[in-house]
Parts: structure tokens; sequence; C-alpha cells
């Protein structure tokens, strides 16, 4: 008791100088005075003494029990001199709440020692200095709840309101509606309703209920705690409200009075002295924490007799926690509410909105803490009711004897969400900077796309981020992608977007960007919302990527599983690294120039000059890369020697221009029969050809060199000096072996250079196959 009475100052809360009525005092001056007593109370006194107290619910109650007005008096409808508190009475609060229970009034006289009327103290101005929630959350709604709801029509009078009123000694009436679902409550009337229509009808009780009833009925479940149902009462300004189920169907009814009758004697005591505790340990540890960032000094040195501020306005939530019951509040104070946007009663485990790699972190730090026998000190993420993530600061101290957790739980999430951001900046900054590298070290145009891609997804946490390259018909192709998820793939693909128009490809030629936060809601063209929803976007952002003067793509990020507003930053870092994938872009170009450049070199360097097919340099480099392939892969590899039979007398009778395009005829015809990419047909030398032929054996080769022979069959080119027919003819040499360390390419060479010269001996136009 001590502890509560030196906080609190009943007499302060006093209302004196109020207007007070004789025992003769009319109905008329009855209405006047509690009406310019606010409503709360009219004392009657004579000759300075205390006589009685008239409150609305008196004048209400002789109304309905058919009284007329001019034959109402003071005397006759007032309280009983006891509805009062002694002056003494004011220093014991508990014993104040207790007499407000008894009485069930909303105002009390305050009496002297002489019997003269002081003024009045209201319950509400008493319930608001003494502010026991912490009493009211321990109980829930159906322990306090008045199953017997007092019910009256819409359409009844007012006088009929105000007798039921009296007739069942209730304070309020609920008019219900009949529905399919059962009986709902409809609206509400009280006493002082009824009072305030009898003021500004004049003294004259007429009207109907529904009138007057206020409406939507504010409704609260059995299971909702007291704490909750004060909440509702300070929020909405009331004094009541209905109790229904699931269904919205009538249970019951809560008012003010029930508050206060839950609140036990003792219970407040006990809380109260576990409060103060808790209270000594709070301001120690804020003292500590406050000295650290020079502010609110004057607060540390008061903080006793600021309790109530230092409570409700700090963001911190005091709390008190068993060791073996780590993550379970055995108290916490309100402002948990404000951090979690949960009432203590719904979270009965903290564990339940903490992500499970912070949880390990903390609970990590906090037995360390124990261990070490020193204050605990971490930070963790916690998933706020709204569905948002912040950021909890958990300072305290383990009492060993207790085996409890004392400590408090700050909101931090302004300073991590700063460090957040200059991380994220840092990380950017060493992305972009990694592209350039990139583009220095690396002139492959797809590896430092992909790398760009996949970094981006990484630090957007997009579901998609692509490279969209346009082809000359219009469309485009997913040249390179980074997912979150293989659903989500779009690589490779040709897309065709029906809304690119000449006027879309200028904007982003000048460099305009796109930023799109809901495909659904967004004012967009038909075309491309169906587009967009086709590939499973529901929010994009696209970037133009140039080559000089040319678009040559886009670059874009995509949402997929729900909309997501972009912030400004995530448009910037796209576009920071657009800058230098335009410079890999053009570096792509001029190195795609250079190959062709190659290429043509390599194509002189390779081919012969008259045929336009391999050359013996050609031949020579690729029969050494093959054989080695075919050896490690333990494939066959076959080489065929060629000669045109009889090319001497062909050139000295038609002339060796002619003689060329001969050599250029057979040399097609050879190319026009290799069937697989490793093939190669060369020009060996003069008259002579060869044919590579890995992978395949002595019957594949034999099948090429026939199908040779009657394509020059069919070609039918004279040849008047020919000893074997006047056609052209060739004879063939055909080495077959399985490459291996004992065997060289050369002997393969030299064994078919022998097929050869047996094939001409024979008499030519043939072919001649052995293996080595």
């Amino acid at each position: 008791m001590e502890q509560l009475s030196s906080g609190l100052n009943l007499q302060a809360l006093v209302q004196a100088h109020l207007v007070a009525i004789a025992p003769t005092g009319s109905f008329s001056e009855i209405l006047r005075g509690l009406q310019n007593n606010q409503g709360f109370g009219l004392v009657v006194e004579e000759q300075g003494q205390f006589q009685g107290l008239i409150t609305q619910r008196e004048v209400i109650r002789a109304l309905g029990q058919g009284m007329s007005p001019e034959e109402i008096t003071a005397s006759k409808i007032m309280l009983p001199p006891d509805y009062c508190l002694r002056l003494n009475d004011l220093d014991d609060p508990l014993a104040v709440l207790e007499r407000f229970r008894y009485f069930g009034v909303d105002a009390l006289a305050v009496v002297n020692y002489s019997g003269g009327v002081e003024g009045l103290l209201t319950r509400q101005a008493f319930r608001e200095s003494l502010r026991p929630v912490d009493l009211l959350r321990m109980k829930q709604v159906a322990e306090v709840m008045v199953p017997d709801v007092v019910t009256i029509a819409a359409e009844a009078s007012l006088q009929e309101a105000a007798a039921l009123m009296t007739e069942r000694r209730v304070t309020s009436l609920v008019v219900p509606e009949e529905t399919s679902r059962g009986v709902l409550p409809r609206g509400i009337i009280t006493e002082k309703d009824i009072f305030e229509a009898l003021h500004s009808q004049g003294g004259v009780l007429t009207g109907t209920v529904g009138s007057i009833m206020s409406q939507p009925v504010l409704t609260v479940k059995p299971d909702q705690s007291l704490w909750q149902v004060n909440h509702l009462f300070k929020a909405h300004h009331v004094r009541r409200v209905v109790v229904v189920d699931d269904d919205g169907q009538m249970l019951g009814i809560v008012t003010q009075s029930n508050l206060l009758a839950a609140i036990d004697i003792t219970e407040a005591q006990g809380l109260i002295q576990v409060l103060t505790r808790e209270l000594n340990k709070a301001t120690a540890e804020l003292r500590w924490q406050l000295s650290r960032q020079q502010a609110i000094t004057v607060a540390i040195t008061e903080s006793e007799q600021r309790y109530n501020t230092l409570i409700n306005h700090l963001p911190v939530a005091l709390y008190r926690r068993d060791r073996n019951r780590l993550w379970q509040f055995s108290y916490v104070s309100d402002q948990i509410y404000q951090l979690t946007g949960y009432f203590p009663q719904d979270l009965p485990d903290l564990r339940q909105i903490i992500p499970p790699p912070d949880l390990a972190l903390a609970e990590r730090d906090i037995e360390q803490a124990i261990q070490q026998q020193r204050a605990y000190s971490t930070t963790y993420r916690i998933q706020h009711r709204d569905g948002c993530f912040r950021w909890l600061s958990d300072r305290g101290q383990f009492d060993p004897y207790s085996q409890m957790l004392h400590g408090v739980l700050l909101d931090v999430s302004d300073q991590q969400r700063t460090q957040e951001q200059l991380k994220t900046s840092l990380e950017r900054e060493i992305i972009v900077s990694t592209i350039i590298q990139d583009i220095r070290q690396s002139i492959r145009l797809e590896d430092i796309l992909q790398r760009a891609v996949t970094s981006i997804q990484q630090l957007l946490l997009s579901d998609r981020v692509l490279i969209y390259r346009f082809l000359p018909d219009g469309s485009g192709i997913i040249e390179v992608e980074a997912t979150t998820l293989p659903q989500y793939s779009l690589l490779g693909r040709v897309i065709h977007d029906p809304c690119f128009t000449k006027e879309t490809a200028q904007r982003f030629l000048e460099g305009r960007t796109l930023s799109i936060s809901d495909v659904s809601q967004a004012q967009l063209q038909d075309c491309y919302r169906e587009l967009m929803v086709s590939l499973q976007v529901q929010a994009n952002l696209v970037v133009p990527l140039l080559q000089g003067q040319h678009l040559w793509g886009l670059l874009i990020a995509h949402h997929c599983r729900a909309p997501r507003l972009w912030q400004r930053e995530e448009l910037f870092l796209l576009q920071r690294i657009a800058e230098p994938l335009t410079v890999a872009l053009q570096q792509a170009e001029m190195y795609q120039a250079l190959e062709v450049a190659n290429a043509n070199l390599q194509q002189m360097v390779y081919l012969d000059g008259l045929t336009d097919i391999g050359n013996r340099r050609c031949f020579d480099e690729l029969f050494a890369k093959e054989w080695r392939r075919c050896q490690r892969e333990q494939q066959p590899l076959s080489l065929v020697i060629l000669d045109i039979d009889c090319f001497k007398a062909y050139n000295d009778y038609y002339g060796h221009l002619q003689g060329d395009q001969v050599l250029k005829q057979v040399a097609q015809i050879l190319e026009s029969h290799l069937r697989r990419a490793g093939d190669l047909a060369s020009r060996f030398g003069g008259e002579e050809f060869a044919l590579l032929l890995p992978s395949t054996d002595q019957a594949g080769a034999i099948h090429i060199v026939e199908q040779v022979q009657h394509a020059l069959a069919e070609a039918n080119i004279s040849h008047a000096k020919s000893t074997v027919r006047p056609q052209l003819t060739a004879s063939f040499g055909i080495a077959t072996t399985l490459p291996s360390p004992e065997r060289t390419p050369s002997m393969l060479l030299d064994l078919a250079d022998k097929c050869l010269y047996e094939a001409k001996a024979l008499g030519r136009d043939r072919w001649i196959a052995q293996e080595l």
C-alpha cells in the first residue's frame, strides 16, 4: 500500500466548486445541476452538511417507477448519506477502489471531518490515475461478463426503457436484431442516453429507443482479455461492450463496473510490489543506456516519480523470463504491443516470431553471458504482426537466485536499417567495380552478362533477372538469366512483344527506364499486360542496353511471387550496371569484327587457294589432333589418299585452265560426301587429295569412297587421253587403325600411300584398303 500511495495523490483528483442542491430542490433544478456537473453527480446538502447524492441513474429510476416530474424532489430520489468518502479514505487508494465497487456508482462525495462537502471524486479520474491494466490483462471477458443481457425493441418508448432499467436494476439495454444467424446486437441505450434526451426535451421523456440508441455496437469475444476491453473503453469513450460468439450472437455484456470488480485488492497489492521491483531494475538499466546517449538526464534522476511516463512513452518493453523457459514471459510490460503488434496473451512464446537463424545466435549470446556471469546484450529480428520484420535489442541480467532473466526490449530497426543501407550501397559498388574489372579482363560477352545478372539477382532478391537481346525481326531472345526457382526460367526463349513499337524503342534509346510495381493495377496496354501475365511477372524493372547508337537489348528484373514496390536505389543499381555493360557490348562488337578478320586470315592460311578446301598444312595439324583424340577415346581413324588418273595427260590435252576447273569439281564432290563434323577433305598436292575420317572404321571409309566413285561417274567428265576409260576416274588408297602409343600418324599415312600405288599398279579406277 505504501508503494502505491506514495505515487498517487487522490486529494488532487477531487473536483471542488461543483453545483450543489438543497433537499427541496425541484426536478428542473436537479436536471440543471447534473448537466452543469457534466453528469458526474449532484451533491445534496443543507446548512453546509452532506445529506445525499443524486446521479443520472436516480433520475431515470424515478421516472421508470412512474413518478411524475412535478412530484420529484432531491430528498425523494437521493442516495443515502453513506454514499461518500471521508478525507482519511483518500490515503488508501485500494480502499477507495473497494468502495466504488461496493456502491456501483460513477462518483462519490468527499466529506470532511465536520460533515462538510469538499467535492466529488469520480471513478473515471480515479481509474485513470490508478491504471491497473496489468491486472486486467490477466483475466478474460468470460470471467466477469454478465450473461443475462437485458434487451428492448427499437420501437419501444423511452419511458418503457426507463421502467425496464429500474425494474431490472441495470444501466443499459441492448437492442437485438433477428437474423438467419440468430440474435445479433443492433444497438445499445444507456442511462446517459435517456438523461440527455430528457434534458434536450425540457424534462419531458418522449420518443423511441431506436431514435437515440448508439450503433453499431462494440463487441468482444469471451476469450479476449479485460486489458483489451479496457483499451476499447478508452479508445472509443464508451463504458460497456457486448460479448458475442464467433457467429456474432450475444452471450453477455461487460461494463466498466465489471472491470473494476475484476481487480482483487490482494492481487493488486502483489502486482504493485512486483512492478515496483521491476521499476527499480529497469530504472538502473535505463540510467546506464540514457547516460551513454547523453539524453533525458533529468528523467533519470526523477525516474521513480515518472514511472508512468517511462513505461507508457518509451519504446522499451520490460520483461521477466524463466531460464528454463527462455522465450516465455512471466511478465512483460504493455509496450510489447507497440514492438510486436501482439498483446501479451497472444504471444505465449517469443520464438514464434523470431527467424531460426536469429534465434540460434541470440540463444548463444545469452547462454555465454550467463556462464560468464555478466549482463547479456543481443540483437535479433522479429516478424511484426503487420508482416514486416523489425530489429529488437534484448538487454538484461540473469539472477542466479531466482533463475530469472530481467531485461528490456528496444526497437533498433532504424539503426539496423541504416547499417543495411550502407552495406547494400557498398555491395552495389563492389558489383559495379567487379563488372568493370570483368570487362577489362575478359572478352567473353556471355560470361560478363551472366555474372552481371547473377549479382543483381542476389542483391535485389528478385525472382528473375535477365538480359533480353533484340533479333533482326523485332522479336527478342533471353540471352542470359538468373532465377530463384527452376520454374521461373526463360533462358533461350524467343519472345515477341506485340506492344513494342518504334516509339518504344526511341524512348529506350533516349535512356528512359520502366518501373512497374503491380502489373495487375498499372495502366498498361492489354497486349503488354497479357505478355507479363504469361511470363508470371507481377512487377518489373527495365533498363536499356545500347551498342553505340543501336538498341541492343534490355536489362530486366522480374518479381513473380507478388507485386513489389521498387526502391529508387534498385533502379539506380540497374542503371549503374547498364553503363559498363554498354562498354562490354561495344567491346564485343569490336572483338567480333576482329574474329571475322582473324577467320579470314585463318582461311587464307589453311585453305587451298584453288579448290577452297583444306591445304596440306590444314591436313597435317588436324591429322595430329584427331589422332590424339581417337587414341584418348579409343575410336578408329581412317585415311584415304586419292589421285586423279592420267591427270598430266588431261592438262596437256585440255589445257591448265580446264585442269584447274576439274580440280575444283573433284574437291566439291569430295566435300559433299563428308558427313561428320570432324571429317576433312584437303588437297594433298597437285592432283592428289586426302580424306581424313575420324571415328570411322574401314567399312565406313570404303562406303564413302564408293559414293565418291559413283559421283565422279555421274559427273561424266570427258578425258580423251585416259588409259582407263574416256571419262575422268581416280584411284584410292584406304588405311584404317585404332590409334595407340605403339603407332604413329606417319605409319598410317605411309600405309594409305602404299595402298594408293597398289591401286594404280592394278589398273587404276579402284580402291585398295588395309588396316594398320
